[in-house]
């Protein structure tokens, strides 16, 4: 029975403790709520990870404490980490022997797994033009680039390869109810020639996300607000979801948080490799990173290393 600690506020822990309750042999033995109480938990010998929810403030403090205590750690909160400092953790976790799982959730979705498999597999043949469009509410705090942006670099970078160039613009206006919001388009130029037409908005009504993927094959399509398969260009499904009373949306975000903390008790217990590296993480966060630089200074932005900015 692996035994588990939350770091979350108590009232905010029924998200994180829901996605448990669909992992094996799992005991949630606390929620700490504040640094010293986490810090209390973390060295009882019994407990053997921590999870540690968005809502914390500085969660690198939250992971180094658990690391200290050689705890294994999964983090959602890898959006508010500095890319130093994810650099930092890495370090520190390989010397501690501790595995630490900052998973983008687009990792874990079906239709966004099926979807590189297929181009994977040479469903559209060799790539050619990508265009990915992802947008939530215009309340969403934090920089486009990073909140909506980053997810969507790295599952292009997991599926394409490194990218090689990155060129940004973005806009930020007030709407007639004077709610600001902000539309980016990041063009990136991927290694081995694809490039990839990113479509970001802090404009709407609710989340959504769509890919158009073209080769000189065929084409995958898909939208979220769709909920339906992704079809091919002769329309043939490829992937069917479920269907259900509960909202697709919320339901593909619950079982993604349930899958990441199944593979990464999978993965802490050597049955599979840890599907996402905190250098996944940092190379998709200084593709984002670029892509702010892009849009500042009106010019492309060259990279280094698949994700280094020059």
């Amino acid at each position: 029975m692996w035994k588990v600690v939350i770091a979350d506020t108590a009232a905010g822990s029924t998200q994180q403790q829901c996605a448990w309750s669909g992992v094996n042999e799992i005991e949630i033995i606390g929620v700490a709520d504040n640094l010293a109480v986490f810090g209390e938990w973390v060295k009882d010998q019994e407990v053997d990870a921590v999870d540690i929810a968005p809502s914390v403030t500085a969660p690198e403090k939250w992971i180094e404490l658990a690391v200290e205590a050689k705890k294994h750690v999964i983090c959602d909160a890898n959006v508010q980490i500095g890319i130093e400092a994810i650099s930092e953790l890495q370090a520190i976790c390989e010397k501690q022997g501790i595995m630490l799982l900052l998973p983008n959730a687009w990792r874990f979705s079906p239709v966004y797994v099926q979807a590189r498999e297929h181009v994977l597999q040479g469903a559209i043949g060799k790539p050619g033009v990508i265009r990915m469009r992802r947008s939530a509410l215009p309340a969403t705090k934090g920089c486009i680039f990073d909140v909506l942006g980053a997810e969507v670099f790295d599952w292009l970078r997991w599926t394409f390869g490194d990218v090689l160039r990155v060129m940004a613009r973005s806009v930020k206006h007030m709407d007639e109810t004077g709610q600001a919001v902000e539309y980016a388009l990041v063009i990136v130029k991927h290694a081995d020639g694809t490039i990839a037409h990113i479509e970001l908005s802090l404009a709407e009504e609710d989340e959504r996300s769509s890919f158009e993927l073209t080769g000189a094959s065929g084409m995958l399509q898909y939208d979220s607000n769709d909920s339906q398969p992704i079809v091919w260009d002769m329309n043939r499904k490829l992937v069917q979801p479920d269907s259900g009373a509960e909202p697709f949306a919320d339901r593909a975000a619950a079982d993604r948080r349930s899958s990441r903390r199944a593979h990464f008790v999978r993965a802490v217990s050597g049955q599979e490799p840890l599907q996402m590296t905190p250098e996944d993480v940092r190379m998709a966060r200084k593709i984002a990173q670029a892509a702010r630089q892009s849009a500042e200074s009106g010019q492309p932005v060259q990279l280094m290393d698949g994700g280094s900015a020059k």
